[in-house]
């Protein structure tokens, strides 16, 4: 008798080999796609939170209007929408939403009180 395997065996084996790393390779590529989803929600944020604190900062209450502008964090382009708006009398509502492409958006919201025109600001 002889020993060692047979053709059909090494065929068997090598298809099984490669269902196994095709799934390997699927289930890897997806999460190197989600570790990129999430840096790019990461950077997102962090550029919102930025823009918001700084508005904060700020002795006036921004006028009613849009902005926009780019930026860049961690070698990633970003789309920063600012809005101001309206509330009532003596508010106005800050929206700032970043987008990355397609992919990303996140967008953070503040309300801003003043009284009589003066400058107190207090958060929501």
């Amino acid at each position: 008798m002889k020993k060692g395997f047979t053709l059909v065996e090494l065929v068997v084996a090598s298809v099984v080999i490669l269902v196994v790393l095709s799934a390997l390779f699927v289930a890897l590529v997806s999460f190197v796609r989600g570790g990129k989803t999430l840096e790019l929600q990461d950077g997102a944020l962090t550029l919102a939170r930025v823009e918001i604190v700084e508005i904060e900062r700020r002795e006036e209450v921004p006028a009613p209007g849009t902005s926009v502008h780019s930026d860049t964090l961690w070698g990633n382009q970003y789309t920063v929408e600012t809005t101001v708006g309206l509330y009532e009398d003596s508010a106005v509502d800050v929206s700032v939403a970043v987008t990355s492409g397609d992919s990303v958006s996140i967008e953070l919201t503040r309300r801003f009180y003043t009284e009589n025109n003066t400058n107190r600001q207090e958060l929501l």
